[in-house]
């Protein structure tokens, strides 16, 4: 049991950093049609964003995490005005401007913050579980709390507001929406603005827990491809579900077989998913 317990919060903390990665990326996707591989990049932005803010201006964690989402959210919804103007077939041109967009976005990383590893460092006790003689990292617990509340806060705005279910509309059927009288194209801003505030705050966390580099946003843009195909396309309520399924079978790989076989893990259970329900792990048929 002992053994079990820190492959368990292991598995739960790499399924809920690989969620929140994924959640502005599948709300993007599923209602936007565009599918941002410059995803990753963006995310490393907000965490070097936040690492200047901590490193320079010894800002408070809290409000780096509030100054990061607003930041890309307001450099995200400009986003959407250039890909809105590219023709046909969409989605195959949304890839090649935003592969061009994320090796853009490298190298300007590169540049201005050279290709050393960095980590935000911060000096917080470790967090100890009543009964039982383990320590935590409070960031790792940190990040958990915050994904959690992150999912549940775009579930309940699907699911309970006019806007969320305009946005749920247009991702089931864009067409059938835009005949009911939604503006998708406002549908789609509003998920771009929304994607970025998520992105923003994946940033300073990623920052925290994992070294920054500007070469490691190609990684962050396939956890969020592989989790998004986990949950099925516009299905962000089992974007938690489908990073902890990941995490926890990484977790339990790198345990008993070593680090070496994460990847592999993880591409096993994508490909199995794959085949046998390609339509993500829902039980259900909805989306939202």
């Amino acid at each position: 049991m002992w053994v079990g317990v820190p492959i368990i919060f292991s598995g739960f903390f790499l399924g809920s950093f690989y969620a929140l990665i994924a959640l502005g990326f599948s709300l993007i996707l599923g209602t936007g049609r565009a599918f941002n591989l410059a995803h990753g990049e963006m995310i490393l932005l907000s965490g070097y964003l936040a690492f200047t803010l901590w490193q320079y201006f010894h800002m408070p964690f809290f409000w780096i995490l509030l100054i990061c989402s607003l930041a890309l959210m307001w450099l995200t919804m400009p986003l959407h005005f250039l890909l809105r103007r590219l023709p046909e077939p969409y989605g195959l041109n949304t890839l090649m401007v935003t592969l061009g967009l994320a090796l853009l976005l490298q190298n300007l990383l590169l540049a201005a913050f050279s290709a050393d590893y960095r980590l935000l460092q911060t000096d917080w006790p470790a967090a100890a579980i009543p009964g039982l003689d383990m320590r935590f990292p409070w960031q790792q617990v940190l990040l958990i709390i915050l994904a959690l509340l992150a999912t549940g806060a775009v579930h309940l705005v699907l699911q309970r507001t006019f806007l969320g279910k305009a946005l749920r509309a247009t991702i089931q059927d864009r067409e059938a929406a835009q005949m009911a009288g939604i503006n998708v194209n406002r549908m789609a801003l509003a998920a771009f603005g929304l994607g970025g505030l998520l992105i923003g705050l994946a940033g300073p966390l990623y920052a925290q827990n994992m070294y920054l580099y500007p070469a490691a946003g190609v990684e962050a843009t396939m956890i969020a491809i592989v989790v998004t195909i986990f949950a099925g396309l516009g299905r962000t309520r089992n974007i938690l579900l489908g990073g902890w399924l990941l995490g926890l079978a990484q977790s339990a790989a790198v345990f008993a077989l070593g680090s070496k076989w994460r990847e592999l893990v993880g591409a096993a259970l994508l490909l199995l998913l794959l085949h046998f329900r390609p339509e993500g792990i829902s039980l259900k048929k909805e989306n939202g």
